[in-house]
């Protein structure tokens, strides 16, 4: 793998592979990925970019994240910090206390390099462990309120499939529901939720997510669509 820095988008990543009889790119977070064949030159490489600038540029991720020092995320029942080690480590520590977590950088850390961003999104990811608490209870809540009940639920770790429900009716929510608001994490739950009458997407499941969540699941959708996340995705 090797890289080239593009007039306007940046640090591109380029890996060469066996077998492959394509060019093929892709965005992951704010970072160009191109795969193409071992065989093929860097002028064609450069030439395929261009001729699909426009798309490229039309699928950039709108929203990408960015971290300083002293920066504070806030969390559902959680706060993160991103604070500077007092001594020289080569990790990223973390300082539990309460509902606070210090996700504690080595000294000098870049914040701008790719690696480093999708380093501290995954440290940052990592902070929620231990800590989902506070999802499980509002998960109580939103059963109780809307009358109905899963077999269980589960945490898991999802970045893109931040909720699902099983064929055994058990509610698997992605501990990253913790970096929405609290009215987006209920759309979720409510999503699920409704799965347990309707293991599709009909009109009748969105009408009954519509109930569930008092008339705003258009709204809270379109909300979701363009939330800010904290963390690469």
């Amino acid at each position: 793998m090797y890289y080239f820095e593009d007039k306007e988008f940046g640090e591109v990543m380029v890996s060469l592979r066996a077998g492959m009889r394509s060019i093929t790119m892709r965005w992951k977070g704010d970072t160009l990925y191109i795969n193409a064949p071992s065989a093929v030159s860097n002028n064609k490489i450069y030439s395929t970019l261009d001729k699909f600038r426009d798309k490229l540029r039309a699928e950039r991720p709108k929203n990408v994240a960015n971290y300083h020092l002293g920066q504070v995320i806030q969390c559902y029942g959680l706060t993160l910090t991103i604070a500077e080690q007092a001594q020289r480590s080569s990790l990223i520590v973390y300082e539990h206390s309460d509902d606070n977590v210090n996700v504690k950088v080595p000294p000098g850390f870049d914040f701008n390099t790719p690696d480093n961003k999708r380093w501290m999104s995954k440290a940052l990811r990592q902070a929620l462990d231990g800590h989902t608490k506070p999802l499980l209870e509002l998960a109580e809540e939103v059963i109780n309120r809307v009358g109905v009940a899963p077999q269980g639920f589960e945490i898991g770790h999802g970045l893109h499939k931040l909720g699902h429900c099983t064929p055994g009716k058990v509610i698997q929510l992605s501990a990253n529901l913790m970096f929405l608001p609290e009215e987006l994490i209920e759309l979720i739950i409510c999503h699920e939720l409704a799965h347990l009458t309707h293991m599709n997407h009909s009109p009748q499941f969105h009408a009954l997510v519509d109930q569930y969540l008092g008339g705003r699941e258009r709204e809270l959708e379109a909300k979701l669509k363009t939330f800010n996340w904290p963390v690469i995705r």
